[in-house]
């Protein structure tokens, strides 16, 4: 066992370098041990593993732009062997370095990458002792020979848990936790609140008292950010869905993403929250189209266009949270003239569709899929399709990249051919149909009076 060490483990490091630069040779794709972002310069570093990583890259990017602040971000690519001696090297000087994981590890001294980070700069600092009176005991290793300058402040956060959702504010709180007029919490929780800042309820106020008095600092474990910025490409085109688990909402969402791949050639990132439990209850799907890679890896916020085959939806959620000024909205209702729809929405609702100029459309998609389909068993999932042509009706998608609907519907037909061929031409030729009633029979609303 003993033997590992010299003749195997002391080796990885070189062999997993090595293999990187072949890997790139050959490829054009860069890997290292740890990589860094804009840290040469940084002041302020972000570490961590994950799909995190290139949203923080974009939270740097917009700190750097809008506040001058020098952030970085670290990604720890390889885990074992733990690459210490690089990231020692990239930390140090640094005016706070917060590491970030998706985890929390009940009664360990510290999170799984601050635990090793903490031990890398530790080695540092035995080299900084050992000075020139004799060989440093740790050789690959940077010397912090001024601790009081050459060592980081380290502030350990877990984000993730119980599947919360990141956001750009979140990572926004986790660095503005670092400056110098911040809180500079060492140990806190991203995209949870303990304590609410306002109780919905009498009850829930009565609840968060009781909890404040047995555990009187439990709301200082959450940072919270304090903004959340819009920080997708520009000329992205952003979709959010509700609908319910079994009705097709998934399918919907990919024949879409591909049919604007296929027409635009854009960058495509889609984040659907569904699965078997979720049969019959609702589901959100949400989907980014850009003209370059898309860096948020998130539920999105700040959407342009909303669309609710669920009828029910302004009963248990509110779909117009985050839709941009001038936005699309799309309703599923089986009403037949645009007042009734409208008087259907509720006044909040109402007010924020005037206040905003948000255009407001309805079709009655259970009709046409109940009309179209041949078979009764999909007509749930088919309804979902009426929505695509929908979307393609109402948008500004074609408008802006100039298509005609001789190109477009050649587009769906390959995608329902691709998806559908093996289920027969009469299927594609259903789905086919569906999409393009979708396109045809959408209705907008016009009168949108605030009396009821």
């Amino acid at each position: 066992v003993a033997a590992q060490r010299p003749y195997f483990f002391s080796h990885i490091p070189a062999i997993a370098d090595q293999c990187m630069e072949e890997f790139y040779q050959l490829t054009g794709r860069r890997y290292q041990r740890v990589m860094g972002y804009r840290v040469e310069d940084a002041d302020y570093l972000i570490v961590g593993m994950g799909s995190m990583l290139v949203q923080a890259e974009a939270v740097a990017d917009y700190l750097r732009d809008t506040r001058k602040l020098k952030v970085g971000v670290v990604n720890v690519v390889m885990w074992r062997p733990f690459p210490g001696d690089l990231i020692a090297r990239m930390l140090q000087g640094r005016k706070g370095v917060a590491v970030l994981e998706r985890t929390d590890q009940p009664l360990a001294e510290d999170l799984p990458i601050m635990r090793e980070t903490r031990a890398a700069l530790s080695k540092c600092l035995e080299n900084g002792l050992a000075g020139r009176r004799e060989e440093m005991p740790y050789p690959n290793y940077p010397v912090y020979a001024k601790p009081q300058s050459d060592l980081p402040p380290l502030f350990s956060g877990a984000y993730g848990l119980g599947s919360r959702d990141l956001q750009p504010e979140a990572l926004i709180g986790a660095i503005e936790n670092m400056l110098p007029d911040g809180k500079k919490k060492k140990f806190f929780y991203l995209s949870i609140d303990f304590i609410h800042a306002k109780a919905f309820t009498p009850k829930q106020e009565i609840h968060q008292q009781n909890i404040l008095d047995l555990y009187p600092g439990v709301h200082n474990l959450a940072v919270r950010g304090s903004e959340n910025p819009n920080l997708m490409p520009k000329g992205a085109i952003t979709v959010r869905m509700h609908s319910v688990g079994g009705w097709g909402a998934i399918t919907t969402g990919k024949n879409l993403a591909m049919t604007l791949f296929d027409l635009l050639g854009f960058e495509i990132k889609a984040n659907p929250k569904y699965g078997s439990e979720k049969k019959g209850q609702p589901t959100t799907y949400y989907m980014s189209a850009a003209p370059e890679p898309i860096r948020m890896n998130c539920e999105y916020y700040y959407v342009d266009v909303v669309l609710s085959p669920d009828p029910n939806v302004f009963g248990h959620s509110n779909p117009l949270t985050g839709l941009k000024k001038g936005g699309v909205f799309i309703i599923q209702s089986e009403l037949p003239t645009p007042a009734e729809v409208w008087n259907s929405f509720p006044d909040n609702a109402r007010k924020f569709i005037v206040d905003n100029e948000i255009r407001v459309f309805f079709l009655d998609a259970f009709q046409i899929a109940r009309e179209e389909a041949s078979d009764t068993e999909l007509q749930f999932r088919m309804q979902g399709n009426a929505f695509q042509g929908a979307f393609f009706a109402a948008s500004p998608v074609m408008e802006t990249a100039h298509l005609t609907e001789e190109k477009l519907f050649g587009a769906i037909r390959d995608q329902l051919q691709d998806k559908f061929g093996g289920k027969g031409a009469r299927v594609v030729e259903d789905n086919l149909r569906v999409v393009r009633r979708g396109f045809d029979q959408i209705i907008e609303i016009t009168e949108k009076s605030l009396q009821s």
